[in-house]
């Protein structure tokens, strides 16, 4: 599904710039996920949480964020997740690490201003590849593009990853009839494409 693929993409865009790869090191990164509930956030959400990272996902209901967080602890017990409401940005962002904008299309979901509340930040993806920008000032074709200390990602950016999972996928599923490549095995597949570039 094209969530799963831009998902682990999204992860294997942070991890170039996060220590994402070590499990007791990955447990100090605090990301935050806006649009935590949709499709692309709860996988983001998961995956990062898999990954071993704190994670606050984010939804307009708290309540909603709630209910994704426990799906996630129902197959991952131990995944440190945390919901949150969107009116909680101002609280939440000067501590993030990670900044990960999954929304619907078309919806700026982090404006210039929030995005200053992120003083600490390292990096921020944004997945949103209709106009407005998910996160302002983020362009579609940003890739690892440094914007005063802050990596930034736009969605044309994670892109190719994305397409790269995509068809490793595709091949991989010839070999077998009997597999299934759920969101996790898709970035295993990502991050050996990436360690091999």
């Amino acid at each position: 599904a094209g969530a799963n693929t831009t998902a682990a993409a999204a992860i294997v865009a942070a991890a170039r710039h996060l220590p994402l790869g070590d499990r007791q090191a990955a447990a100090s990164v605090r990301a935050v996920v806006l649009g935590g509930t949709g499709p692309v956030g709860q996988r983001v959400g998961r995956l990062l949480a898999g990954k071993g990272v704190q994670v606050t996902l984010v939804s307009r209901s708290r309540d909603r964020a709630a209910a994704c967080c426990e799906i996630v602890r129902e197959n991952q017990a131990d995944a440190s997740l945390t919901p949150a409401a969107t009116a909680e940005l101002e609280q939440l962002l000067p501590a993030a690490d990670l900044i990960v904008a999954a929304g619907a299309a078309g919806v700026e979901l982090l404006s210039a201003e929030q995005l200053g509340w992120a003083g600490g930040c390292r990096v921020c993806i944004d997945l949103n590849a209709v106009p407005p920008a998910g996160i302002a000032g983020i362009a579609a074709t940003d890739k690892a593009r440094d914007v005063d200390g802050l990596t930034v990602y736009g969605p044309l950016g994670v892109g190719g990853t994305k397409m790269k999972i995509h068809r490793a996928a595709i091949a991989r599923l010839f070999t077998a009839n009997d597999q299934w490549l759920d969101a996790e095995e898709l970035l295993t597949i990502g991050e050996q494409l990436d360690a091999s570039a």
